[in-house]
C-alpha cells in the first residue's frame, strides 16, 4: 500500500510538472506587399497560435534592434540658443556662456569651485536689442559619456560710471544629440531644462525665468555705476548619450482577444522600417518568445 501511495504521488508529481511547461511559440507574419505609400495603412496577418504579441514599428523609439540600449553611440552633443540685449547697456561682453561635468553640487559654493569651460567664443552673441540665433555648438570635445553636462549662463556686470551692465534676454534655448543618421534627439528646451539662478555677487541681480509656461530667460544688470555683479542659472544634468530603452506595443496579452492581424498606419516619412514582432508564451515557471521580422519600404 506504502509503494503504490509513493507511484501515486510520483505520477501527481510529474503531471503536475508537465502541465506547468510553456509551450513553444507558434507564430508567422506576411504582409500583402513590402512596398508602401506613406501614411499608407499596413496590415499585418498573423498565423499559429501564441498568448502575447509585442509590435516593435522600426520608428525611433520602437525599434527592436535598440530595445536593450541604454547608451548612444556615434552621437554629437550639441546646443542651441538665441540672445537679445537692451535696456541702454553697453556692456556688450557681460554674457558668458559656461558648461561643465565637473559640478559636484547644485550650491553656490559648488558653482564657484567647479571647472567650468567658457564656450562664448563658439556663439554669435547679440549686440542689441536685435533677436540673434548662437547657430549651433558641438560639444563633442566636452561632453563625457555616463556624465552629466551642465550648461549655465553667466552674467558678469562691472561697476562703471559711464557703461551700464544692461539687459539680457534668452527667448530660447536647446540642447540636443544628432545621430549619425542624421536624426535629432531632443535632450532639453527652454521650458524644460530645469534652471537653477545662483548669485554670487551683488544679489540685488538674478536671473529669473519669464512665463508660465516659460517664455524667456532675464537678467536685469542695472545701469550705469551699478555695483560689480556675476550671476548664473544653470541646467539640470544633461546626459547627451544616455536613452531609454526602445519599447514595444503590447498589442495581444493573455487575458485578451487572440488577433488574426493587426494594422499600423504610422509611418508618416519616407524610408526603410525593420518591423519587428515579438510573440511569446509564459507561465509563473518561465517565458519562451520568438522574433519575426519584416523591412518595409514606405515612399513618398
Amino acid at each position: 500500500m506504502k509503494k503504490l501511495y509513493i507511484i501515486l504521488l510520483a505520477c501527481m508529481v510529474l503531471s503536475c510538472s508537465k502541465e506547468m511547461e510553456v509551450n513553444e511559440p507558434e507564430f508567422e507574419v506576411t504582409t500583402e506587399k513590402l512596398n508602401y505609400k506613406v501614411g499608407e495603412a499596413i496590415n499585418f496577418n498573423f498565423t499559429g497560435r501564441v498568448e502575447n504579441i509585442t509590435f516593435y514599428s522600426g520608428l525611433p523609439g520602437a525599434d527592436y534592434t535598440f530595445k536593450d540600449r541604454t547608451e548612444l553611440e556615434g552621437g554629437t552633443p550639441q546646443i542651441s540658443l538665441n540672445t537679445q540685449y537692451g535696456g541702454g547697456g553697453t556692456q556688450i561682453n557681460s554674457l558668458k556662456l559656461m558648461v561643465t561635468t565637473e559640478l559636484t553640487a547644485l550650491t553656490k559654493e559648488a558653482v564657484i569651485a567647479a571647472d567650468w569651460t567658457d564656450i562664448t567664443s563658439r556663439a554669435t552673441i547679440t549686440t542689441n536689442t536685435t533677436v540673434v540665433p548662437s547657430g549651433t555648438m558641438n560639444l563633442s570635445d566636452i561632453a563625457k559619456s555616463g556624465k552629466p553636462l551642465y550648461f549655465a549662463l553667466k552674467f558678469v556686470g562691472a561697476q562703471d560710471p559711464t557703461k551700464a551692465a544692461g539687459n539680457w534676454i534668452i527667448p530660447a534655448f536647446n540642447a540636443s544629440t544628432l545621430l549619425t543618421d542624421g536624426t535629432i534627439l531632443p535632450i532639453a528646451n527652454l521650458q524644460n531644462a530645469g534652471w537653477l539662478a545662483f548669485s554670487i555677487k551683488n544679489d540685488a541681480n538674478s536671473w529669473t525665468a519669464r512665463g508660465n509656461p516659460i517664455a524667456d530667460l532675464v537678467v536685469i544688470g542695472g545701469g550705469p555705476n551699478a555695483p560689480e555683479s556675476e550671476d548664473w542659472f544653470i541646467t539640470k544634468p544633461l546626459f547627451f548619450t544616455k536613452v531609454a530603452p526602445d519599447k514595444g506595443l503590447a498589442i495581444q496579452y493573455i487575458s485578451s482577444n487572440t488577433l488574426s492581424s493587426y494594422k499600423f498606419a504610422g509611418y508618416t516619412q519616407p524610408g526603410k522600417y525593420k518591423v519587428a514582432f515579438v510573440a511569446s508564451n509564459a507561465n509563473a515557471d518561465g517565458q519562451k518568445s520568438i522574433v519575426r521580422q519584416i523591412e518595409i519600404t514606405v515612399t513618398p
